[in-house]
């Protein structure tokens, strides 16, 4: 038995999942974001053999602004990835149900990265350093004992909760960062 507390990135993967499927999803739920309706859209494991689990919400605000919110758990890595853009969408729309028979493979084109910022790493002003010593972020932290494991859980589950209960904090701070980008129903540039 070694002195220092491991875990396979199965289970680090597994407890990453849960903590996003319990605090963050019904987050986002509270704050008006559905999943994706689009028929290629990622509800959970991306693939068989478990390699990470992508979720994509969006919602309209205004009639004209398509929120998306793409979370990536991989793999081999200790974060849950949050990513946010916000687009224009024309003709307005004031349901999402009306996307359900498009495509929308499209979003994750090279244009549309230009305008995407991931929460907690992309959104901050002033040197990165200060941020990157001092402020939390979506990962797991280091841990040498069980205890220590399970108390990084706790942690990130609290900041991931505290962040999607307060994610219009982060849509604020987009638009003060970008424009949103004019698209039509299925993601085509206008």
């Amino acid at each position: 038995m070694g002195l220092i507390y491991k875990v396979e990135d199965k289970e680090l993967l597994k407890t990453r999942n849960e903590i996003f499927k319990e605090v963050g999803i019904p987050a986002l739920m509270t704050n008006g974001f559905e999943p994706d309706p689009y028929k290629t859209s990622w509800h959970g494991e991306y693939d068989k053999s478990s390699r990470g689990y992508i979720y994509q919400f969006s919602r309209i605000s205004q009639e004209k602004y398509l929120e998306r919110i793409e979370i990536s758990i991989i793999s081999g890595e200790k974060w849950i990835k949050i990513f946010l853009n916000i687009f224009e969408i024309k003709p307005n729309l004031n349901s999402l149900s009306l996307l359900k028979d498009f495509d929308g493979l499209k979003f994750s084109g090279l244009a549309f990265r230009l305008t995407r910022i991931r929460l907690r790493s992309d959104d901050y002003k002033g040197p990165p350093i200060f941020y990157m010593l001092f402020l939390p972020e979506h990962k797991f932290g280091s841990f040498y004992t069980k205890r220590g494991y399970n108390k990084e859980a706790e942690k990130l589950r609290k900041l991931i909760k505290s962040d999607m209960e307060n994610v219009d904090g982060f849509i604020e701070r987009w638009h003060q960062l970008f424009f949103p980008v004019k698209i039509d129903w299925e993601g085509n540039l206008k």
